[in-house]
C-alpha cells in the first residue's frame, strides 16, 4: 500500500510540472504577440503645409552694352576707344569704375560696304554690373551720349540670395509648426516630433521698366535708336525680387 501511494504522488508531480510549463509557454507567446501588436501600431500624425515669403530690392543689376566699331568721317572709332570712353563717362557720373565689371567681350565681325570696298567692323557685347537703379540709369545715360545702338538690362539678382532663402525657409517651417500647434490644441492634443519634411522654393521673375528720355519700354528689348531726342530724364525702376518657400511637414501627435 505504501509503494502505490508513492507512485501516485510521482505522477501528480509530473502533471504539475507539465501544467506549469504550459502556462509559461502561453504567457511567453502572449507577450510576444502583444509586443508585435504594439510595434505595428502606427503613430498618429498631422500633415501641415507651411509658407513664407520675402521681397528684396535687387542689388545686382546686369546691363548689356553693345559696342560696334564705326567711323567718324574717315576715323575709325574702335571697340577699345569706346570702352575707354564708356568708363570715363561712368566715372564722370559718379560711378566707381573700380567695381564695375566689363565682361563677355564676345568679339564678332560685321562686313559692310564702305566706299565700294569691303570694310570689316568689330562688335562686342559687354556686361556692366551696378548695384542700384540710379546707377543703372547713369549707364543708360552714358550709352545714349555715346550714341550706342543697344543697351539693355539682362537680369537682376541679390548678392545675399542664399542667406535670404535660408531665412525664408526657416520661417516656412515655423509657420507649419504654429499651424500644427493651434490645430492640435483645439482637439486637446500636442505636437510631437517631426517625422517628415519637404520644401518647394519659388523665385518669381522680376519685371523692370526703363524710361529713357521719355520713351518707356520693356528693358529686355529696349533700344536707344528711337529715343535719343525725347525729354531730358532717364528713369529705371524695378519690382522687388520675391522669394517664396512652401513646405510640407508631418508631425507626430501626442495625446
Amino acid at each position: 500500500m505504501m509503494h502505490a501511494s508513492v507512485h501516485h504522488n510521482s505522477n501528480k508531480d509530473r502533471n504539475m510540472k507539465r501544467y506549469s510549463i504550459l502556462i509559461a509557454i502561453t504567457l511567453l507567446v502572449g507577450s510576444i504577440a502583444m509586443g508585435q501588436n504594439q510595434s505595428s501600431i502606427i503613430q498618429p500624425v498631422i500633415e501641415i503645409n507651411g509658407h513664407a515669403e520675402k521681397k528684396v530690392t535687387p542689388n545686382e543689376i546686369y546691363i548689356n552694352v553693345y559696342l560696334l566699331e564705326r567711323y567718324d568721317g574717315k576715323t575709325k572709332i574702335t571697340i577699345e576707344d569706346q570702352q575707354l570712353q564708356l568708363l570715363k563717362l561712368l566715372k564722370q557720373k559718379g560711378l566707381n569704375t573700380d567695381v564695375i565689371t566689363l565682361s563677355g567681350g564676345n568679339a564678332s565681325y560685321v562686313k559692310i560696304p564702305w566706299k565700294t570696298k569691303k570694310d570689316v567692323l568689330a562688335s562686342a557685347n559687354y556686361e556692366v554690373l551696378v548695384a542700384t537703379a540710379d546707377e543703372a540709369a547713369k549707364v543708360f545715360e552714358a550709352a545714349d551720349e555715346m550714341d550706342l545702338s543697344s543697351c539693355n538690362i539682362s537680369r537682376v539678382d541679390h548678392s545675399k540670395r542664399e542667406e535670404l532663402e535660408k531665412e525664408v525657409r526657416i520661417n516656412a517651417m515655423k509657420n507649419a509648426a504654429e499651424k500644427a500647434d493651434y490645430m492640435l490644441e483645439a482637439v486637446g492634443s500636442k505636437r510631437g516630433a517631426t517625422v517628415y519634411a519637404s520644401e518647394t522654393s519659388r523665385a518669381y521673375p522680376v519685371y523692370y521698366e526703363s524710361n529713357i528720355r521719355g520713351a518707356r519700354a520693356d528693358a529686355q528689348y529696349m533700344s536707344l535708336d528711337s529715343v535719343k531726342t525725347r525729354g531730358p530724364e532717364f528713369e529705371v525702376s524695378f519690382q522687388k525680387i520675391e522669394l517664396a518657400i512652401d513646405v510640407f511637414v508631418k508631425f507626430e501627435i501626442k495625446e
